[in-house]
């Protein structure tokens, strides 16, 4: 059995999540009797809320480059910047915000410039009572996430959703409409803070959570959407979210990299993302909350 260099460092930099994955990988193509000198791996790490329109990304992206193996890599941005920064190894890093790529750069770990290649915006998420058993929610309105005793998740504050979900709820308590200390009662609120804005969504959607602040995208995911009722937060006060993405310094296939890359930006890949409920590159805006649920139309 042989592994080359590059697949012995990655399963190493990578670590337990991804070392038995890469291992049957490696023996699959083994067994199979025949030269892997072809064969190629693309590494990609990925924000958490990108996981089923990167996981169809993949299987278009596999359709045109059959001899490549992609490996997902999906966590919080800011997780996944530091497991870059301490040397594993990858070709892409997709970002849910400029600040974690920002740091990428600095660090001197990026090939070439980081592009905008998707957008999202931020929703409030409540439990549907009659899908998950539970007592309605006191949550009806954004007003009503102020109310003493409600029960509000949000991602950690380094990562985006968070930082992005703490800024939604300033914007709100600064309108002169709102109520006094508006802001300082939401946050007092806070019950859990989560790694990435999926456990959020999933929390909501169990009904161990009065409420959520999460992308429109979480929102609409299979085992979510069913489960939850959808808040829209006007423009003036929401977040316009832009996911960057650049292939990374240590790539071993900064070519595969780049066609990845041009994937996401090209119309196949912007209908993808829009399918999944992101936003167009070049817009900053989600598609359109209707009655909570997206326009089918």
């Amino acid at each position: 059995m042989y592994l080359n260099p590059t697949m012995i460092r990655r399963v190493i930099l990578l670590g337990p999540p991804v070392l038995g994955l890469m291992l049957l990988m490696a023996l699959a193509g083994c067994s199979s009797g025949g030269s892997d000198s072809q064969e190629k791996t693309l590494v990609v790490f990925a924000a958490a809320s990108l996981v089923e329109a990167f996981r169809e990304m993949s299987g278009t992206f596999k359709k045109d480059h059959p001899e490549v193996t992609i490996i997902l890599n999906f966590a919080g941005s800011q997780r996944l910047r530091t497991q870059l920064e301490h040397g594993a190894s990858a070709d892409v890093f997709a970002s849910a915000d400029n600040v974690q790529m920002d740091r990428l750069m600095e660090s001197g770990l990026l090939l070439g410039q980081p592009v905008i290649f998707t957008t999202n915006r931020m929703v409030v998420i409540v439990p549907e009572s009659e899908a998950t058993d539970s007592r309605p929610s006191p949550v009806m309105t954004l007003e009503d996430m102020a109310t003493d005793g409600v029960k509000l998740v949000v991602a950690l504050p380094e990562v985006p959703a968070g930082f992005y979900a703490r800024t939604v709820i300033e914007n709100i308590g600064a309108d002169p409409a709102s109520e006094p200390k508006y802001a300082e009662r939401v946050l007092a609120n806070i019950v859990s803070m989560e790694p990435n804005v999926r456990s959020v969504a999933q929390k909501v959607a169990l009904g161990e959570a009065d409420a959520g602040i999460v992308y429109w995208s979480d929102a609409q995911v299979s085992g979510v959407a069913a489960r939850v009722r959808v808040l829209p937060i006007p423009d003036q006060v929401n977040v316009a979210a832009s996911y960057p993405v650049a292939r990374l310094r240590n790539s071993a296939e900064p070519e595969l990299a780049e066609a990845f890359i041009d994937l996401l930006r090209s119309p196949q890949g912007q209908n993808i993302l829009l399918q999944h409920g992101f936003g167009a590159m070049d817009s900053g805006q989600s598609p359109p909350v209707i009655g909570g649920r997206r326009d089918s139309g």
